[in-house]
């Protein structure tokens, strides 16, 4: 009788211990979901800068990119685009990533070198040829290139053409060498166009992209250094009268985020902006390689005088450049991975 009793009381025991691992079973399952569900409903923000005015192909693709990520996420994020330096010069941008008031930016050669100074030879004088070179490098190099950004805190969403840079000038040009008995223009921090411009004997004017037009116009300014489509983009082309017709230089440009802040999103999220960005940035590369001969036969069209240096002159520039600028390049190793590739 007491045996019978006492199993009684186990059974009893054992089906109450079962009840409760049931029932808590049943709430760790619906906490899940309820986790789930609310990671699944949470929306961020990826506030993202750039010096490209409304308007400009640069803007008009990160405006794509912008509408196509939040479709594909049904909202879950939202991109806010700070266009034509409201969110600072490219040096501030890369300040307001590193503090986490901007999460990402589209930049040029100064930005990039902030913050990948490893990739300083991108934009060495008379190194590219033409686009065909660009894009074989870009292909063949994408992986150290993306890790060098990765190393540094961020995550490389592609790089895009800012495009070959001419000299562009108010005052009558023919020569590299005329630059020294002008008020030449050199974007200030920026190393290359500075030890380019120490070659030629030119003591620059500083000053930032965002006060360049105002400097041209009060005289400040007579000569500078873009593309034919930032030229005629950023409205520069209205007080040009010459160019030094010479794609002297190439200019990359690229979109980044930051790191942190791109590990913080749930995967799809990543998945949705990785896809977007690689998708936008070869459109906009096309377009780019396109619009830039479209720009200079407008500047062309606007009375703007082509004039050619003589070939002597820019063959010595080449040799001189090869001379005193290789010798500067910070990472050695990759510089000679990058000129065996250029070369095959």
């Amino acid at each position: 009788m007491i045996n019978n009793i006492e199993n009684m009381r186990k059974l009893h025991f054992f089906r109450e211990k079962i009840k409760a691992s049931v029932f808590f079973l049943i709430i760790s399952v619906i906490g899940t979901i309820i986790i789930f569900d609310n990671l699944q409903a949470q929306e961020y923000t990826l506030k993202l800068g750039t010096l490209a005015p409304a308007g400009s192909s640069w803007f008009d693709k990160i405006s794509e990119f912008k509408n196509e990520v939040e479709t594909k996420t049904n909202g879950r994020i939202k991109i806010v685009i700070y266009s034509g330096g409201v969110a600072g010069d490219e040096i501030e941008m890369v300040r307001k990533m590193q503090s986490g008031k901007i999460q990402g930016a589209a930049l040029i050669i100064k930005g990039m070198k902030e913050i990948a100074p490893e990739l300083d030879f991108l934009d060495i004088p008379f190194m590219f040829k033409n686009y065909d070179e660009v894009r074989k490098i870009y292909n063949r190099m994408e992986k150290e290139i993306a890790e060098i950004f990765e190393k540094n805190g961020y995550i490389l969403l592609g790089m895009s053409h800012h495009g070959f840079v001419k000299f562009f000038s108010t005052k009558e040009i023919s020569s590299f060498y005329d630059l020294a008995k002008m008020r030449t223009w050199a974007w200030y921090g920026e190393p290359t166009i500075k030890n380019f411009l120490e070659i030629l004997g030119v003591k620059p004017v500083y000053a930032e992209v965002v006060g360049l037009l105002s400097a041209i116009e009060n005289g400040m300014v007579e000569v500078f250094q873009t593309s034919p489509l930032s030229c005629l983009t950023l409205q520069w082309c209205k007080l040009v009268k010459y160019c030094l017709d010479e794609n002297y230089r190439y200019e990359p440009g690229l979109v980044v985020l930051k790191k942190d802040f791109f590990n913080s999103l749930p995967p799809d999220i990543r998945n949705a902006i990785l896809e977007s960005a690689n998708k936008k940035v070869k459109e906009l590369n096309l377009e780019i390689e396109k619009i830039q001969a479209e720009a200079e036969n407008k500047l062309r069209a606007m009375g703007i005088k082509f004039v050619k240096p003589k070939k002597e002159e820019v063959e010595e520039l080449k040799k001189k450049v090869r001379e005193e600028m290789f010798k500067k390049v910070k990472n050695k190793e990759l510089f000679q991975r990058f000129l065996k590739e250029l070369g095959s």
